[in-house]
């Protein structure tokens, strides 16, 4: 056996640490595009005078490629070069356009009120950031175990939330002193290691590491590849029709519309009525990303296991809806820091946690022939609530500002209520009758 084959170097499907070790890489490099068009980069428009209306401009143009991702898993599924993998391909792709996207932002420098400029740059960074994000998470269905996958959902979203804090306080602390031009280009710099690191992965043994090299195409993979559109079509849609599959779908969509306050008001709220500047404002989300990326890195899937996935949703929901809620009924403190403090920490520690319980449910129904769609569909629905946050929260705005407050709290109220209706269990045991692959990921071969 050569040294490529052994160790750290052995193919992913042979190499447990190595599993985990890259959807924690990876999740860290997708979180640094967030903490930049979610928290740093709003937080320096709203110090240079943009408008709730113009940061959920940029906010959304970011946002928008994450309720697409549909599409990118067609693509996936559909089409890939299985000599380097189904995913390895689309990994290395999407990395380099993250890091090519944040080099030409770099070079056109833009201003704090540029929203047309900005806007552009955080919809194509966001394209190809989806697809790093597809590609990760087909990669954690296609070669992970069942035990594995439910270790990884904390790992994901405690990773991720790495990346947004490290972004957060980093392009905040670069954007107030330098501008826009060196902040993406430090951002560019960092996500070229990603491209490194997914050229020196394999997938599966056998394979190649780069296309002039040899190997070829493992026979799992040629096994349950679909070569047409209209089997893929079917089996898809045979696994997201499942009556039980389909419950999940509110819960989904429902998740991330809490951002909408962070994404939107939260600078205005920092700047505009307690008075922070941008670094001061983005060191208090980073300290908050940390400490949620902490709990759900350690502590996320221990507390699903425990608790139960649903029971987990229900509290998670509820303390979420309260909390929006509360911070409605008291405009007269919105001076004070407390009230910032509060909605900044609540929104990331329940939302952590909410996703961590949701990643396993998804997973659990995922057939592997169509896992990059299957699972992408849900993903996006996911990620829709993020606009839909932003979108209420413009427009509560205009009305009146707490309305935003009494829009989105009893909406996390409802979801938290509707959870006695969600089984994940049922959803499994149809879509694995349904699907001519089963439920989940096929056993890894180690």
């Amino acid at each position: 056996m050569t040294a490529a084959q052994t160790g750290l170097f052995r193919p992913l499907t042979e190499n447990p640490f190595m599993r985990l070790a890259t959807v924690i890489v990876f999740y860290i490099f997708e979180g640094v595009p967030m903490g930049l068009f979610y928290v740093a980069v709003p937080a320096y428009m709203a110090s240079k005078g943009a408008g709730t209306a113009e940061i959920a401009t940029v906010v959304s143009a970011f946002a928008l490629p994450w309720t697409l991702k549909l599409v990118n898993g067609f693509l996936m599924d559909r089409w890939t070069y299985l000599p380097m993998g189904r995913r390895r391909i689309w990994i290395i792709g999407a990395q380099s356009t993250m890091a090519l996207s944040l080099l030409l932002g770099a070079i056109a420098d833009p201003g704090g009120t540029d929203v047309f400029l900005i806007s552009m740059l955080a919809f194509v960074l966001s394209m190809a950031t989806t697809f790093q994000d597809v590609s990760i998470d087909s990669l954690v269905v296609d070669i992970m175990t069942e035990e594995e996958q439910a270790k990884a959902g904390g790992f994901m979203f405690g990773s991720q939330m790495a990346g947004v804090s490290l972004a957060t306080v980093t392009g905040g602390y670069l954007l107030q002193n330098f501008g826009t031009g060196i902040t993406f280009m430090i951002a560019a710099a960092f996500l070229m290691i990603g491209v490194g690191f997914a050229v020196s992965l394999r997938e599966r043994p056998g394979e190649k590491r780069f296309p002039w090299t040899a190997g070829q195409a493992h026979q799992r993979n040629l096994d349950i590849k679909i070569d047409a559109w209209l089997p893929l079509l079917k089996q898809s849609f045979k696994a997201m029709t499942a009556p039980a599959s389909l419950i999940i779908v509110p819960f989904l969509l429902v998740r991330s519309i809490p951002a909408g306050i962070y994404d939107v008001f939260n600078p205005v709220l920092a700047t505009q009525y307690v008075g922070l500047t941008t670094s001061q404002y983005t060191n208090i989300t980073f300290f908050s990303s940390l400490a949620s990326g902490i709990a759900g890195f350690f502590v996320g899937g221990w507390l699903t296991t425990k608790l139960g996935k649903r029971r987990v949703l229900t509290l998670m929901y509820a303390l979420t809806g309260a909390l929006v809620i509360g911070a409605g009924l008291l405009p007269m403190y919105w001076t004070n820091p407390a009230i910032l403090y509060a909605l900044v920490w609540g929104i990331d520690m329940f939302g952590i946690f909410v996703a961590i319980a949701m990643i396993p449910i998804a997973m659990q129904v995922c057939s592997p022939a169509v896992a990059a769609t299957q699972f992408t569909i849900y993903m996006a629905l996911a990620n829709f609530g993020r606009p839909i946050g932003a979108w209420i929260v413009a427009t509560a705005n205009a009305i009146d500002t707490e309305l935003i407050f009494f829009t989105i709290g009893p909406i996390m109220l409802a979801a938290s209520i509707g959870t006695m209706f969600l089984r994940p269990g049922e959803a499994s045991a149809e879509v694995e009758r349904l699907t001519a692959h089963g439920a989940g990921a096929a056993p890894a071969e180690n």
